[in-house]
């Protein structure tokens, strides 16, 4: 091959290859297609699985309950007097009251009729005498207190009434109560004296009388303004 035909293929090569540089940059050439994004799917409402629905428990009112019916209140009926009742009663009205000497009165009327009532009037009048009776006035008292076959609610209601007299009148009649082993208050009279005179002398009723009276008299100087002797 001479250097003619060298040259003109050499020209021949050179057009090949610059039509196909041509070709390759061109509209016609095959271009990368972009990547495919993955399109969001919007569900269709109507097509959607709902779960399905809960059942809702119906309402339940509470049970009504009924009130039991309440019975009227029966009409009040006044306490029936009883015979004693009636011997009290006329005593207590025949006296005003509005003195010492009315209270003493009455009182004395009282014991004088206390024989003739029922337990329950005795123990009644009982009460009505320890509240009307003063201390000066308490010996009219006095037998029914010593006598030990007197209803021993009435010795109670005495005695309870002793407690809160002076000791002058209140020891004493312990000391007479606590002679008596019958008597319904002895225990509780023996018991008494052994507090206030600080003193347990048992069933020795000389002692006690003795030890009585040295207290007695200590309180009395003491209330005279008596200096003790020593």
């Amino acid at each position: 091959m001479n250097s003619r035909s060298v040259a003109i293929f050499a020209i021949v090569v050179a057009i090949i290859v610059g039509a196909a540089l041509w070709f390759l940059n061109s509209e016609h050439a095959p271009h990368q297609l972009p990547p495919v994004t993955p399109a969001t799917v919007t569900p269709n409402p109507s097509t959607t699985v709902q779960p399905p629905p809960v059942p809702q428990r119906p309402a339940v009112a509470p049970p009504l309950v009924e009130r039991p019916s309440v019975p009227p209140r029966p009409p009040t009926v006044a306490p029936q007097l009883t015979e004693d009742d009636r011997k009290i009663d006329d005593i207590l009205k025949r006296f005003p009251g509005n003195t010492d000497a009315d209270n003493t009165n009455t009182a004395q009327a009282l014991i004088n009729i206390l024989p003739t009532l029922m337990p329950d009037g005795q123990t009644e009048a009982a009460q009505h005498i320890a509240n009307l009776l003063t201390d000066e006035e308490f010996n009219r008292v006095m037998p029914l207190w010593k006598n030990p076959g007197t209803n021993s609610d009435v010795i109670d209601v005495l005695g309870t009434d002793l407690m809160n007299r002076e000791n002058k009148v209140m020891l004493p009649a312990m000391l007479e109560a606590a002679k008596m082993p019958k008597h319904p208050f002895h225990d509780d009279a023996l018991s008494t004296l052994q507090i206030f005179l600080d003193e347990d002398y048992g069933e020795n009723i000389p002692k006690w009388e003795a030890a009585m009276k040295k207290f007695l008299k200590a309180e009395a100087d003491e209330e005279a303004g008596v200096e003790p002797k020593k």
